[in-house]
Formats: C-alpha cells, structure tokens, sequence
C-alpha cells in the first residue's frame, strides 16, 4: 500500500442493517404476505408464495446434506425459479456460486475446483468434464418438492447471523484465471438496503430485471427490489436486444425503475433520438453504471425526457458489494455538463467511507479508497491479493479499505469524478477486463509472437477491447481466425472485437509497448480500413486495422462494389456505421466484431430508416446485410436525411 499524501476521509458510516437479506425478506414477507413480490410472462408471485417455495427449497437442501458456509454451485436463467433457488442457497445457510454455461469449460472447471463445490443447482447444463461426479439438482422446470419420507419436520436453519459467506462472484485477474470475490451476509444486507434508501423504493414500484443473474450487479435490481417490498418484473423481451422491446416491456407492466449497464443506456438515447418516441410514462428512474458515462450522451438525454424521471450515475467494485456512489445526472444538472470534464460518479452511499490519496502532493488527481461495512471478504484462496488490495492504509488509521485503482477528481461541489486508472485495467460494455489476461491468452497461439489488448472509444460511446498481434515469420493469422480461437478460452467479454497484424508493435523508450500509440492509430484509422489479416513482414499487414471479420472488395460506406442492389448497399452502409468499419453485403455481424449492444444500436437505426421492428433473434437468424434486405423491403421506408455518419 501507498503511503498517504494527506488523505481526505468522509464520515463514519451508519450502523449496519440486520445481518442478512434472508432476514430482511422474511419481514417483507410477514408485513406484505400478499402483495406481488415477481411478475414473470404475467404470472405473479405473492411475496407468502416466494417464501414458502424459498423455504422449501432450502429444506430439501439440507436434507441433501447442504451445510452451512458450503459454496454451491448455481446455473440460473433469469426467471421466479431462478431466483428462488439463489434465495433458497442463502436460506439454508450455504453461499451460491454463480456458473455460466457459454464460459470455457476449463474457467468453469477451475471455479468448481478452487471453489470446493460439491454440489450444483442446475437450471441449464453444464458440461459433462465438468459436472462430473458430483449431485446435481435440477430446478428448472420449478421442480415438485416432496415431503420428508420419514415424516420429520423440515431441517430448516435460523437465518443466517454473523458474516458468513453469501455468494462469490468471479472477475478475470491478469493472469486470466478466474478470481473468486467473497461476499459476506452483512455486506450484502448492507449494500442492498442503502440502494432502498438511495433510489426511495416502496412497495409501489416495479423494477425491471435486466442484468444476468450470474452478474453481480443483478443483486442491485434483485435485492433492493424485495428488500423494499416492490414488485421485480421479468419479461423477455426486456433483454432480446432492442431498445424497442425494453421499452415495450416497461410499459406494458408499468415499470418505475429500470437499472442498466450505461454502454445500452446509450442504444436507448440514440433509439429516443432517432425515433422521437417518450418513454413510457410509469418510468421514473433510470439508473445507470458499468463504466465512465460521456457528458453528450447525458445532455442529450435531458432534452429529450421530462426532469422528473431521476438519472442516476452510479459507481462501485465487486469487491465493495453493489453501489458505493451515485450522482444525479438528469433535468439541470445534465443539461450543464460541459464537454472534456469527467461526468461525477458523486459521493458516497451513507454506509461507504472513502479516502482520497493524491497521486503528488498538491495534486488534484487522487486515488479512491473505499471502506465501511460493505467490503467483501477478500479473493478465494488468494491471501497475498486479498493483503495487497484489502490491507489497512498506513497513516489513515490502520483501517481495512478496497484499493480501487481508480483515480478520481473532486469538484467544487464534493462529487468525484473518474478520470482513469493506476494500471490498465478497463471497463467494456460493463465488464471488468484485464488486457494482461487477453494478451497472455493470445501468446499461446502456436502463429503468434507477441500481443497487445488495448480498449478504443466508440464514435457514439461505450469502448471498443482491440488487440494488435505480430505473426511469427511466414504465418499468417486472420481476426475471425483470433476471435474464435480465443472463444474456446476465455468468456466473450475477454475477445477484441478489433483486430490489426503488425510487422511489430510500437515501443516506448523503455522498450516497453506504447499503448498509447496503438489506441490513436485505431482511432484514427478509415472507416475502410483494411481488415486484420496479414503475414509477419508484410508491410500492409503492419498497418492492417479492423474488426473480427472478414469480407470482400468494399467499396466507399462498406458495400461491395458493384453489388448491383441499392437497398443492400444501404444496410451495409448502415451496418458498417454501427460496426465502425467497412462491411460487405454478405458479411456477417458477430463475425465482424458485433455484440448485443451493437445490435441494439443496429436493430435502432434499421427501425429508423425501414420502420420495421426487427429483434435480436432476426439479426442472429439473417447476420448479413443481404439476408436482412429481406426483412426490410416489403416496409415503408422514411426520410434517412438526418442520418448520422458515425453510430
């Protein structure tokens, strides 16, 4: 740890809650036993159901022989029974561990293993290598819990009390294996019952389910949701891509809160921009975070919704649990924000304390520390990470603060303000990314020498993860030949969605790699740039920039030339202006670098020139701007003289 430079300290936080959600939802559920706790495709479950399936379920936990503190493995889709079975994993006693089935097989069977899961709760299967030997219960379908056979009482435990473990989330560590964070009972209760306090729920608000439950920060929406005796919506077409069907979703459930990572925050201000639609008028916070939010993004915003729907920009860390700050963005203060200053991540929640460690003395730049009841217990089976980030800080009282690595400013009105990092780490569509992990993952690739990960700002914000590679002597790599490689190691935020094949890889004078000079030569490569395909000595392929993709000749805006059909050539362009690159007719999307949030942006601006209402599942079905055309033509089609160049 650092030493101090005349830290700054906020308050002493507010006594903490009761120890744990658990105990906080079993009084909900005695206060309001029949008020609506989910609403899932229009089916509601009372908060009296909630508990008597959660209680169930955690009965025949134990008697499966569940013990308390045990880690238990979870897949979970977003569903009532999903969250059921992470409720009931708490009720008897044990902590979930969230597993992904689309992660690597070898992630997932070295968080079964550092973990010491002897047991799985399945609602999608795992594979095989890895679920091997070990009780699985499957709990989608909701499964049909018998009684006891013996006729004994259920083996139900109190509530959990103290700070045992709740869940542990993994995050990529630069080495690229799996980082568990450990989440204790109070931290939990902690966090969660401040975002009550902070974004004012009651029983009368319905808050959408957006975020994956095997995402922490599906706890924010979760949990405050059922602390504060409201109703969590879960509709489908909230999450199949589309600005359009989220706000469909909203208003037809008369949704008050929705909580979104803030790079698909941007696809709803550009769809409210382009489309001229309200929001649906039951809305009444947004609340934002995931990374650094852009002040244009903001004004825009405010010109375009009434001031009494709240915009909330919010910071936090998996390590600290859920929020530590939030900033008001919406009506007066948004409309002020000006251009080149960091938009405020704000103060801290009353249960956080921070401590400002600047950088030089007298420097306005510090680094954030963040301490208070909410802090997680440290990285499984990691002692010396756990020492180095969760260690007290001298000259600040000796007191257990999270090193964040973030350094912040402070303005004139107390709010903090990001403006970067102590390493490299970055944040991409909300995820935490450690280029170190990309690029040793890329080094084990038989063709390759050496590698760089670097992240590149979208024309219409949000981040870009880009890799530079140099080739061995006489090999030849592609980027859809990376893009899949890397697939099959690493979870889908760890793959670049930009490519370029160097000669070499520009250097600083320390001779170590100028990432600097990688990120504005992306930046200010042409839009029909060539793609990342080259062979190690080829001078074009020193400077070969582009997406995952491949294609043909391209012509100016992306169309293949001579590609004898107008409106193919349009939604190639239009393909090509969302992807940030040159993109043929028959190219295909995801193979071009393109993501769910791209194709929110895509599906938008199709929306806006076709007026179709395409869905993410057409895009995955017809990838190509050919195959898409079908879809589009039969449709009236509307003045595009407003068409932005960039996305």
């Amino acid at each position: 740890m650092p030493t101090p430079q005349a830290p700054v300290r906020v308050a002493a936080p507010a006594p903490p809650p009761a120890a744990s959600v658990i105990a906080l939802l079993e009084q909900v559920a005695a206060r309001t036993p029949e008020a609506a706790a989910l609403i899932e495709d229009g089916t509601v479950t009372s908060y009296r159901t909630l508990w008597r399936d959660v209680e169930a379920m955690a009965a025949a936990l134990l008697r499966d022989g569940v013990r308390t503190g045990e880690p238990v493995g979870v897949t979970v889709r977003r569903s009532a029974a999903g969250i059921g079975a992470l409720l009931a994993v708490l009720r008897a006693g044990a902590a979930y561990v969230p597993l992904d089935p689309t992660d690597p097989p070898h992630r997932l069977h070295d968080i079964v293993r550092g973990c010491g899961l002897r047991r799985l709760l399945l609602a999608a299967p795992l594979p095989p290598a890895v679920a091997a030997g070990l009780p699985v219960r499957t709990i989608e379908p909701t499964p049909t819990l018998a009684p006891d056979p013996a006729g004994a009482p259920d083996p139900i435990v109190d509530p959990p009390t103290g700070d045992p473990l709740a869940y542990v989330i993994h995050t990529s560590g630069s080495t690229g294996a799996a980082k568990g964070v450990l989440v204790g009972h109070r931290a939990l209760a902690t966090a969660a019952t401040a975002l009550v306090e902070a974004w004012r729920i009651t029983p009368g608000d319905r808050m959408l389910s957006f975020a994956a439950l095997t995402w922490d920060t599906s706890g924010e929406e979760t949990y405050s949701s059922l602390l504060g005796g409201a109703t969590l919506v879960i509709d489908r077409r909230a999450t199949d891509g589309t600005v359009a069907g989220l706000l469909a979703a909203v208003a037809d459930h008369a949704v008050t809160v929705v909580d979104l990572p803030t790079s698909f925050w941007y696809e709803v201000v550009e769809f409210l921009r382009l489309t001229g639609r309200p929001l649906p008028p039951s809305l009444r916070l947004v609340v934002i975070g995931g990374e650094e939010v852009a002040a244009g993004p903001v004004r825009t915003w405010c010109a375009l919704v009434p001031d009494r729907v709240r915009l909330v920009n919010t910071y936090g860390q998996t390590e600290t649990v859920l929020v530590t700050h939030q900033a008001e963005l919406g009506g007066a203060a948004g409309r002020g924000l000006p251009d080149g200053m960091p938009v405020p991540i704000g103060r801290p929640l009353p249960h956080v304390r921070q401590l400002l460690v600047p950088t030089a003395p007298g420097s306005p730049i510090a680094e954030l520390y963040v301490g208070g009841p909410s802090l997680s217990l440290g990285y499984q089976a990691q002692p010396e990470a756990t020492a180095q980030r969760f260690g007290p800080v001298p000259g600040a009282g000796d007191e257990r603060m999270f090193r964040t690595g973030d350094l912040v400013t402070t303005g004139p009105d107390g709010q903090l303000g990001y403006v970067g990092r102590v390493d490299r780490q970055l944040k991409v569509r909300g995820h935490r990314v450690e280029p170190e992990a990309v690029e040793r993952a890329l080094l084990g690739h038989p063709a390759l020498v050496a590698a760089a990960a670097y992240g590149v700002d979208a024309a219409a914000g949000g981040r870009h993860l880009a890799a530079a590679v140099v080739p061995r002597a006489g090999a030849t790599v592609t980027g859809p030949e990376l893009t899949g490689w890397l697939r099959e190691r690493l979870p889908g935020h760890l793959v670049p969605t930009r490519w370029s094949v160097r000669a070499a890889l520009p250097l600083l004078p320390n001779g170590k790699v100028d990432h600097a000079a990688l990120t504005a030569a992306d930046r200010t490569r042409p839009v029909d740039a060539p793609d990342g395909t080259g062979t190690a000595g080829d001078g074009a392929a020193s400077e070969g920039v582009g997406a995952a993709g491949g294609g043909g000749a391209r012509g100016d805006g992306g169309a293949t030339e001579n590609s004898g059909d107008a409106v193919v050539a349009e939604v190639a362009s239009i393909f090509g202006r969302v992807l940030d690159r040159a993109h043929g007719p028959d190219d295909d999307f995801f193979d071009a670098g393109g993501d769910s949030l791209l194709a929110a942006r895509l599906i938008s601006r199709l929306y806006r020139r076709f007026d179709v209402e395409l869905t993410f599942v057409d895009l995955f079905e017809w990838r190509t701007p050919r195959g898409l055309t079908a879809l589009l033509t039969p449709a009236r089609r509307t003045d595009d003289a407003t068409e932005p160049r960039h996305g």
